[in-house]
């Protein structure tokens, strides 16, 4: 704790102390989330429209999940070299896979019900989709970026291997230089990241789900 605690770790005019680091491990996470929602949701209506299409995308995306995130982002360094492309891809196809089943899972969930009454007021399909089916499904599909946002944040600690620096830099620089409390401080606001993420979505989902019980598809 002495690291975190020790104000010359603080000063903004440098670019590895705490703050920075903090704010470049933040950017790339809602970078990489963004991108995985603009990814998944398309691919998460095509599935929803052919049920055919679930276990081929589903399968596909699992089995990308599994390939380990340090080789996945040494073999793209030819292609986009130590940039943060090199992370940011990695981290956007691993969030498919919980994203895609979420989005499918939270539309199925909707009441049949309700889009009956939908389509008897006159609505289009996109009109309910937009006013009946999303705002329904919203809950999951924000249980869904949880899980997947705390594990973007843990991923993306290994970026400074592949020259972006963030929160992840403490860890490897202290490792580097046998500095226990470093990495120890790396750790530690990583973590307290990670949780923030989590409790702060969770608040969210708990407003959207109005006394709903919601669960995220594994």
């Amino acid at each position: 704790m002495s690291y975190i605690l020790n104000g010359e770790y603080w000063q903004m005019s440098d670019p590895t102390s705490i703050p920075n680091l903090l704010i470049g491990h933040i950017v790339m996470t809602v970078v990489a989330i963004v991108l995985g929602l603009a990814i998944a949701f398309p691919i998460a209506l095509v599935v929803v429209r052919y049920k055919r299409f679930y276990l081929p995308v589903t399968s596909a995306a699992g089995i990308i999940y599994t390939f380990p995130s340090l080789a996945f982002m040494a073999l793209l360094i030819p292609f986009t070299g130590l940039s943060p492309a090199t992370v940011l891809v990695p981290l956007v196809l691993y969030t498919q896979v919980v994203l895609i089943r979420n989005i499918v899972a939270a539309i199925h969930a909707v009441d049949p019900a309700l889009l009956e009454v939908g389509r008897a007021m006159g609505m289009s399909g996109t009109q309910l989709l937009l006013r009946v089916t999303l705002p329904l499904a919203l809950p999951v599909i924000v249980a869904g970026v949880r899980v997947a946002t705390v594990t973007t944040i843990g991923i993306a600690s290994i970026a400074p291997l592949f020259g972006v620096e963030n929160l992840g830099y403490l860890i490897f620089q202290g490792i580097n230089f046998s500095y226990g409390e470093q990495v120890m401080a790396g750790v530690i606001l990583v973590s307290l990241l990670a949780i923030g993420a989590d409790l702060t979505l969770l608040g969210v989902q708990s407003i959207l789900s109005r006394g709903r019980q919601i669960a995220a598809v594994a």
